[in-house]
Formats: structure tokens, sequence, C-alpha cells
């Protein structure tokens, strides 16, 4: 019987890991927003169609789409060597399914603004399917009441490092200057929480963006750095995305916070994915208006033609679509599963049996509350 040193194995793979995966939103997001985002105003106040001209970051020479760094071609043989020594046990398979995660992610990455990347993002994060499109359906249709935004950094800030102190989480709280990305969002990696400046937050929607990002997020990275892989805190697969989001997004409806604006929202990210596959930007921004405010509009168009190579064609970043998706697997999943299964670390509902047969494996030390109610009593 051959013998396959998993830990050597494991460590090669994250140090790849490490060197190859980056933050995709950084290359994604438009350096000229604020200028195109005012020009499409104006054009829109004068009755007139303007699909903006997006500008991206320089991107690490590694990533250059049509010039071969000669590193990228180390990273690929070195992958390819590793795939030689895995053996066809459960820890192989998820090695396996690693080292495919990272060559896809590293096509993504080269490909953002040219023509391959919105082919590039459905093979990684997949399509609209038809029962997440009628989800989607269903909660736009729904009247949305607005809540009061009243929580500004300061004190979001406070309540925030008070949760974290209670968990005995080390993580540090953060004002980001940016406009672009998320308003609220957190770096598992360098173990920071940030909040964009001039923000104002909803009681609500700040206990709802704890449960999201730390209860869901982080847990279940901090439970992956306990076990014996490291490959559990890095993710075992493309599809643990997902299941991220997915899971997220049940734990913010079992807190019994009042998710019901950002369900519309998620299900307007969905909507928005489907449209811009097909429409321009400005044509998206239209059809986002029959359901949200002129800026919400065109935040969701913005998402979903991120990173793509023209704003005046049918392409899409498909990304936004996992949270609506993501919770309607997870929420099938646990009608006959406990959720701490989901716990050990960062990976898919199709990986869980690969997962939890691995010896060795840490029972979770973060579970959100209410779950370890729920799991009590199961």
């Amino acid at each position: 019987m051959r013998f396959f040193n998993y830990t050597l194995i494991d460590q090669k793979i994250c140090q790849l890991a490490g060197a190859i995966e980056t933050n995709l939103l950084t290359y994604i997001n438009p350096q000229n927003l604020g200028e195109q985002k005012k020009k499409f105003f104006e054009s829109l106040n004068k009755n007139e169609q303007y699909n903006p001209v997006f500008t991206y970051a320089s991107r690490n020479p590694l990533y250059t789409y049509f010039d071969m760094n000669p590193n990228f071609k180390i990273y690929q043989n070195e992958l390819k060597e590793l795939i030689k020594d895995l053996g066809e046990d459960s820890l192989g398979i998820i090695f396996e399914k690693k080292i495919i995660d990272l060559f896809e992610r590293m096509e993504l990455v080269r490909s953002v603004g040219t023509e391959n990347f919105a082919g590039n993002s459905e093979s990684y994060y997949g399509t609209v399917d038809p029962q997440t499109l009628r989800r989607a359906k269903e909660l736009l249709s729904k009247e949305i009441v607005l809540e009061e935004k009243k929580i500004h950094f300061d004190e979001a800030k406070k309540v925030i490092e008070a949760f974290l102190k209670k968990k005995k989480l080390n993580y540090k709280v953060k004002q980001r200057e940016t406009e672009n990305g998320a308003k609220f969002s957190v770096n598992i990696r360098t173990k920071e929480i940030f909040i964009n400046k001039d923000v104002f937050f909803s009681e609500n929607t700040l206990r709802r963006l704890i449960a999201h990002e730390i209860e869901g997020h982080v847990y279940r990275y901090e439970n992956g750095l306990l076990q014996p892989y490291g490959i559990f805190s890095r993710g075992l697969s493309k599809e643990t995305l997902e299941t991220e989001e997915g899971l997220a997004v049940y734990i913010e409806q079992q807190q019994k916070i009042n998710i019901d604006a950002q369900l519309k929202e998620y299900a307007g990210r969905v909507m928005a994915i489907t449209t811009a596959s097909k429409k321009s930007f400005f044509e998206t921004f239209e059809e986002m208006n029959k359901y949200f405010s002129q800026e919400d509009s065109f935040t969701l168009a913005l998402r979903a033609k991120r990173g793509t190579w023209k704003q005046d064609v049918g392409s899409a970043f498909t990304k936004d679509a996992l949270y609506l998706k993501g919770l309607l697997l997870v929420e099938d999943f646990l009608k006959d599963q406990k959720v701490e299964t989901l716990y050990h670390g960062r990976y898919s509902i199709n990986d869980t049996p690969l997962a939890l047969d691995i010896a060795g494996l840490v029972k979770p030390a973060h579970l959100p509350e209410c779950l370890k109610k729920e799991s009590a009593r199961t």
C-alpha cells in the first residue's frame, strides 16, 4: 500500500494557495466609478442612455491575461505534480478538488476585463438556475418597509468590538475610506473588519451583518484553523463559497432578525445577473428600477456588470447569485442534518461527507448561539 504524506501536501497546497489566491474584488471594482456614475445619472436626467466605460486596477503581472508570467507556469506545474502524489481516499479527493479550484481561480482573475471573463465567471460560480430565479421573482414582488439608519461608525465599532470580546475573537475593526465594495466586510486572513466611511446602519442591519460576517464566515474560518489540515481554513473546493453565503443568510434568518429588505436585495442580485447576461448596463439598470430606487438599481447593475469586457453588450459577473442559491441549498440540506456538520471549517455541502471522514477532525469551537440551542434540542 502506497504511503501519502498528506501533511506535507497540505502545507504545499496552502503555500501555493497563499501565493496564487487574491481578492478578486480588488481587480473587478472599477477605479473610475465615481466619474462614470456621475456621467450615468447626468445622462439619465437628460433622458439619454449611457453605458459606463470602466477602467480597472492594473493586475499583478502573475495574472496578466495575454502575457504568460514565468511564475504562473511554475505554479501550474507544481500543482500538476501535486496531483500525481494524491491517493483515492477522502483526503486525496479533497486535495485534488482544491488544486482544480486554484487552476480555475487563476484563469478567472487573469481574464478580468477581457471577453473571456463572463464565461470564466459562469464556469467558476455557475449560472442562475430556474429554482433560484423563481424564488427571486417571489421576493421581488414583496413590499418592504425600510428602517431608519442612525448608527454611525463609532457606535457600530463599539457594538462589534463588544461582540468580538465576548466571543474571544482577536479581530480589529477599522474604518475604510473607499466607496467601492461592501459597506461592511471581513478579511479573515488579516483578521480585520472594515466599515466604509460615512455609512449609517439601522440597529437591525448591524445585528444582521454581525450574524452574517462573524457568525457565518469568521466562525467557519476559525474552526477550520483547529483542524489537522490547513486546507480546512482555506476552503476545500470552489463550491465552498456557495455554502458559505447560503449558510450566512440562513443564520440571519435563525437569529429572528427581520431580513426582508436584504432578501429582496439578494433577489435583485439574481435578477440583475439574469438581465446583465443578455443586456447592457443601462438595460439592467432599467430592469432593476422596476423594483428598487435609482441609487440601488445602479449598484445592482454595477455588481452584475463589474469586471466584464464591455458595458453595452450582454455579459455578467455571476458570483452574486450564490447568496440566494446557497440559501436554498442550505435550507434543503438542514432538513435532515445538524448545523454543526457545516461548521468544522470552510467546505461545501457537497464536500461534507468527505470532510467528516477525515481522521482527527476537531469539534467546532464556535457556533452561533441560535444554532447551539437548535442543536441542543435535536
